[in-house]
């Protein structure tokens, strides 16, 4: 790594006319050096499509409407006088973020500034934990633990370590002053003054804030290219060399089949027509007891179903995404004679705040904002369904809850999650688990909102 450390320092001399090419070179050498040494990493990088430019951080990976870019920032990388090893590290810190999907995972979270700081503390702890010859401000679990003074498991999915800040966050709230008007200066400053711990602020080794930016509805497109970049990789490694990677590394580099993601309102449609609930005549049909009278109608079998909603009102949602997700159900009433019923929760289910959806769009007024627990959803359904047939139970939710739930009633649940499955907490959870990160209409409201 001796020649990589030389290419840094001269980065810092170079005139700025030479930046772009000696910024080139750097990033060649080191996917070369990796190739030799690391092949995972190396054909990973040697696919991506490199840009140059000036920024804050070093290096961020920039969305397209079909992929992601790496860009590189000449002037950042020179301020931080990494060593060769370290400079190639954080090459490989930026594949396992793509790996894991990171970027598309917390688009969303990003989007709201009090979460942005978590979302880089979690995701380059994830990441960190893998990697030798870090920085020395690089976040870890053993630094997130120090942080926050209760226990950290190494190398865990971000969204444990995700789950874990926030709940640190809310006590940290709940201990100090209140703030003053108008919010902290940039996303993760107010993270930041939670501690007086010199060196745990959030680190800007790379840049996250560009996840934010994805055009939502271009998803599936950059999810594709991912897949298929992370396939070809597999492909050029041996077994040997599939053999020296980290278990998590070898886990995401399973082939999957590719799956369209579920349309949670398909899902509705179905449950809503699986129900007999008596007859009605239909003139399309023959009169089975008198098929030659064309004038006398035959019958169909009518469907209803009832429905009990469970809104989470601790999550992310704010009451225009749940009023539109309400609507959304009160349009197919129109067709399908439901009857629904939504019910408020957090870490408890009060059925006296409940309301019947009408067939027409209505206005949520939050009455919680407690924590969340899932398991107080599934302990009082025995009480409101009463055993009766024909029941769907759908519960609206940011997916950050308990790890694991004892089901109570065997009911049919679909899981509408604002956050994407994989950040769902739940483990084995009965039902079906719908995002919402594919619904255009709904991503639009999101980024009004912000």
């Amino acid at each position: 790594m001796t020649s990589l450390t030389q290419d840094l320092k001269r980065l810092a001399t170079v005139p700025l006319a030479d930046q772009r090419s000696q910024t080139q070179k750097l990033y060649r050498n080191a996917v070369m050096a990796l190739l030799q040494t690391d092949p995972f990493y190396g054909h990973v990088l040697s696919q991506l499509t490199l840009e140059v430019g000036q920024g804050r951080t070093p290096l961020e990976l920039r969305p397209t409407t079909t992929d992601w870019r790496l860009r590189l920032n000449p002037d950042a990388i020179a301020k931080q006088s990494w060593t060769g090893a370290q400079w190639v590290t954080m090459l490989r810190h930026t594949v396992l973020h793509l790996l894991w999907q990171h970027p598309q995972r917390y688009a969303a979270a990003l989007q709201t500034p009090a979460q942005a700081g978590l979302v880089r503390w979690a995701t380059d702890a994830a990441v960190n934990d893998y990697l030798t010859d870090l920085p020395a401000q690089a976040i870890t679990s053993q630094k997130l633990q120090q942080l926050i003074g209760q226990p950290v498991l190494r190398q865990q999915d971000s969204a444990v370590y995700f789950q874990q800040l926030r709940q640190w966050r809310a006590k940290q709230h709940a201990s100090t002053q209140p703030k003053p008007a108008g919010g902290p200066a940039h996303p993760g400053t107010e993270v930041a003054h939670l501690t007086a711990t010199e060196g745990t602020e959030p680190t800007d080794l790379d840049g996250h804030t560009t996840w934010g930016q994805a055009d939502a509805t271009a998803a599936a497109n950059r999810e594709q290219w991912r897949q298929q970049l992370f396939q070809h990789t597999a492909d050029t490694l041996t077994a040997k060399q599939r053999g020296t990677l980290p278990g998590a590394v070898q886990a995401a580099l399973t082939p999957t089949m590719a799956e369209h993601p579920l349309d949670w309102r398909a899902l509705l449609k179905r449950g809503l027509g699986q129900v007999p609930a008596g007859r009605q005549p239909a003139f399309g049909r023959f009169n089975r007891r008198q098929p030659a009278r064309m004038e006398l109608p035959g019958q169909i079998v009518t469907t209803w179903q009832k429905i009990s909603v469970f809104v989470d009102e601790s999550g992310s949602m704010g009451d225009r995404e749940i009023s539109y997700l309400l609507g959304q159900m009160a349009a197919l009433l129109a067709v399908y004679p439901a009857q629904v019923t939504v019910y408020p929760f957090d870490t408890v289910v009060d059925p006296s705040k409940s309301f019947d959806l009408q067939r027409r769009p209505q206005c949520l007024i939050r009455t919680g904002g407690g924590g969340t627990r899932f398991q107080a959803v599934l302990d009082v359904l025995p009480r409101l369904l009463q055993g009766a047939s024909g029941q769907l139970v759908i519960i609206l939710t940011d997916g950050y809850g308990e790890r694991h739930l004892k089901p109570t009633l065997p009911v049919p649940v679909i899981w509408l999650l604002t956050s994407p499955v994989a950040a769902f907490s739940v483990e084995s959870a009965p039902g079906t688990v719908v995002s919402l990160m594919a619904d255009p209409q709904w991503q639009a409201i999101r980024r009004e909102k912000s």
